[in-house]
C-alpha cells in the first residue's frame, strides 16, 4: 500500500480572522497533497475524498486533535481550541479513507507567532514520527485520544529534620532530603505541594507521574536499596515555606505533635526502590492527583517518605525547586482528558502521534511512540492444598494474604517485547490491572500490591505452580511460590476497596528487558505480606470474560532519527 507524500513539503497554514464580536473565528487553510511518496499521482477521485485532521499543542509535549475536515476540503473555520491570543502550535495530517493510512504530521505552525524573545520558531516539533511504519506489530494505531499532557510548574517543596534541626525550615535548600536515623526511624522527610488550579474542572486524569532527580547522598548512602514512598498529606495543610519537624506552619503543631508530620501521611500510593545510581526516579501518583482535581480543597500536598525499615544513616537526596540546575528540578507530568470518570474507564489508548517525552535538550530529531503490548501470558500460584495446581486459565490474578503477614497467592505475567526496534529507548512503561473482585470483602481497607522483576528462572505461566516454576522443576528456593525468584520491588500501589484500574510504573524493568531480551523472565504481582489474614484483591487476568478489563502494558519509547539512542531520563 502506497503512502501519501510528505505533507510537510506540500502544506501551508494561515490564520485569517472572520469574526469581529465575541469569540473570534479563525480560518486555517492548507493545500492537500497530489502525489504519493513514490511521486505517483493521487487520482482525482481519491483527492476528492481526502480527510484532513487538525491538531494543536500547548505544552510542547503532546498533540490533541480538535477538528476533522472531509471531502477534500482545504480550509477550516471555527473558534480555536484555546483562548484567543494564547500561543500554540497547529499542524494537520491527511488521509485517504479508502486507504486508511494517515500521513506524517505537517510542519508545526506557531500562532500567534510572537511568543517573546528566546523561543524557538518550531520547538523541535517539525516532522514528527511516521504514523505507522516502525511500530511493533501488535500496536493498535487508533485515532489519537483527546488528551492533553502538561508539566505543572507552580509548586513548593521542603524537608523536615528531627533533632537539632527540628525548628528549622529548609524550603530554600537545593535538595529534598530523606534520611534514616537511628535504625528503622525516619529522621528527614520531604514535602511537595503542587498548584493544580490551572487544570480544567471535571477532567479525567489518565496518568500523573512525579519525577525527582536523585542528585546526592551523605556518606555512601547506606543501604544499597532504599525504598522511598510517596503519599498524600492529610489532616492539615502545611505551609512549606515555614514547616519544620515540630510545626506544620511555624505556629501550629502537626496532628501527632512533634513527629515531622508522620500522623498526617496517608498510606503510600507509590513506592520506588532507589539504588545508588544518580538519575531520575518516577512515582505513579495518578489516583492522588485525580482526587485533588475532584476535590481541590483536599490538596495538602504529598510526602516523600523514606522506608523506616532502612538501617541507620541510609539516605537519598533529591534535587529541589532551588537546585542550581533547572533541568533537574522536580516535575509533575499529568495527562488528562475530558471524558467523565468511570469505574470502567480504561487506561489511555495508544496514540499514533507524538506522546509525552521525558527527555529534554535533545541533540537531534527524535521519534516517540506509545504502544500497547498485547502479547502476554499470566497465572497465579497458590500455597497449601493447591500448591501443585496450575491456574493459568483462571479469570483472575488473585493476591491473597494467608495466614497473617504471609503471602498466600502470587501472580506472574510475562510480556512479549520482541517487537521493539533494536534502537528503541524506553522512556516510560506503565502496568495497568483492573481490580475487579475480592473474597469476603477484601478484609483490610487498604492493601499494598507490589510488582517486581523475576530473576534466576523463567517461569512458564502455562505450567507454573506454587511448587514448580515450569511444571517439572522446583523454584530456586524450593516450594516457596517463587519467592526466591522475586527481585527487589520495582513499584507498589496501595489499593482501597473501589473496583478500578490500578497502575504501576515499571519503566526501569521494561527498559532492562528491551535492552537485554534474554533477561525477560516476567514480573511478579505480589500479595501484601504486612496485611491481616484473609486480606486480598483480585485483578482481571488475560482470561477474564470482559476483554476491556484485561491487563495492559503501555510503553512509550523513543528512536533517534540520527541513529544514536538518546538519554532516557526525564
Amino acid at each position: 500500500m502506497k503512502r501519501i507524500a510528505g505533507v510537510v513539503l506540500l502544506l501551508t497554514i494561515s490564520f485569517l480572522a472572520t469574526g469581529t464580536e465575541g469569540a473570534v473565528s479563525r480560518t486555517i487553510s492548507w493545500r492537500n497533497p497530489t502525489t504519493y511518496e513514490d511521486a505517483s499521482e493521487i487520482s482525482a477521485a481519491s483527492r476528492a475524498t481526502i480527510e484532513t485532521r487538525l491538531y494543536y499543542l500547548l505544552d510542547r509535549v503532546s498533540w490533541t486533535r480538535f477538528a476533522t475536515v472531509s471531502a477534500g476540503e482545504e480550509s477550516w473555520t471555527g473558534v480555536l481550541p484555546v483562548d484567543e491570543g494564547i500561543p500554540g502550535y497547529y499542524a494537520v495530517t491527511t488521509t485517504i479513507p479508502s486507504e486508511g493510512i494517515e500521513s506524517r504530521l505537517s510542519e508545526a505552525i506557531l500562532y500567534p507567532p510572537d511568543v517573546g524573545p528566546g523561543d524557538p520558531p518550531d520547538a523541535g516539533l517539525t516532522d514528527p514520527p511516521d504514523a505507522g511504519l516502525t511500530d511493533p506489530p501488535d500496536v493498535d494505531l487508533a485515532d489519537p485520544p483527546d488528551e492533553v499532557t502538561v508539566a505543572i510548574g507552580n509548586f513548593q517543596d521542603t524537608f523536615v529534620v528531627m533533632g537539632d534541626g527540628a525548628n528549622t525550615n529548609y524550603s530554600t535548600n537545593p535538595l529534598v532530603r530523606t534520611y534514616i536515623w537511628p535504625d528503622n526511624h525516619v529522621a528527614n522527610r520531604g514535602f511537595l505541594n503542587w498548584d493544580l488550579s490551572s487544570l480544567p474542572a471535571g477532567i479525567h486524569v489518565a496518568n500523573a507521574s512525579l519525577r525527582l532527580y536523585y542528585a546526592g547522598e551523605e556518606g555512601e548512602g547506606g543501604d544499597d536499596v532504599y525504598p522511598v514512598h510517596v503519599a498524600k498529606v492529610i489532616g492539615t495543610n502545611p505551609d512549606l515555606g515555614q514547616a519544620t519537624w515540630n510545626s506544620s506552619d511555624s505556629s501550629n503543631g502537626w496532628t501527632g505533635g512533634t513527629d515531622g508530620g508522620a500522623k498526617n501521611i496517608a498510606p503510600a500510593e507509590s513506592t520506588v526502590a532507589v539504588g545508588k545510581k544518580h538519575g531520575w526516579v518516577v512515582w505513579n501518583v495518578t489516583n492522588m492527583v485525580q482526587e485533588w482535581v475532584d476535590a481541590p480543597g483536599t490538596n495538602y500536598g504529598m510526602a516523600i517518605d523514606p522506608d523506616s525499615a532502612a538501617t541507620v544513616d541510609s539516605n537519598r537526596y533529591f534535587a529541589s525547586q532551588e537546585h542550581p540546575d533547572l533541568a533537574l528540578r522536580p516535575q509533575l507530568v499529568i495527562t488528562y482528558g475530558y471524558s467523565p470518570v468511570s469505574g470502567n474507564e480504561p487506561p489511555p489508548e495508544v496514540s499514533a502521534l507524538p506522546v509525552p517525552m521525558p527527555v529534554d535538550d535533545l541533540d537531534g530529531p527524535v521519534d516517540t511512540f506509545t504502544v500497547l503490548i498485547g502479547n502476554y501470558e499470566d497465572t497465579i500460584v497458590y500455597g497449601g492444598s493447591y500448591s501443585d495446581i496450575n491456574y493459568s486459565t483462571a479469570p483472575f490474578i488473585a493476591t491473597y494474604t494467608w495466614p497473617e503477614h504471609t503471602v498466600g497467592n502470587r501472580g506472574f505475567i510475562r510480556w512479549d517485547l520482541s517487537g521493539f526496534p533494536a534502537d528503541a529507548v524506553v522512556a516510560n512503561a506503565t502496568l495497568w490491572l483492573y481490580y475487579v473482585d475480592e473474597d469476603n470483602g477484601g478484609v483490610d481497607n487498604t492493601y499494598m500490591v507490589e510488582v517486581s522483576k523475576v530473576s534466576g528462572v523463567r517461569p512458564d505461566p502455562g505450567f507454573a505452580t506454587w511448587n514448580q516454576y515450569d511444571g517439572f522443576s522446583p523454584w530456586p528456593g524450593g516450594k516457596d511460590g517463587g519467592a526466591s525468584a522475586v527481585g527487589h520491588v520495582k513499584s507498589s500501589s496501595t489499593i482501597g476497596k473501589t473496583h478500578r484500574w490500578v497502575s504501576w510504573d515499571i519503566t526501569e524493568m521494561v527498559r532492562e528487558w528491551v535492552a537485554d531480551p534474554e533477561k525477560n523472565f516476567g514480573m511478579a504481582i505480589d500479595s501484601d505480606p504486612s496485611a491481616s489474614r484473609g486480606s486480598n484483591r483480585y485483578f482481571a487476568s488475560g482470561e477474564y470474560p470482559d476483554p476491556r478489563l484485561r491487563p495492559r502494558l503501555l510503553v512509550t519509547y523513543t528512536i533517534s532519527r540520527q541513529g544514536a539512542p538518546i538519554e532516557a531520563d526525564p
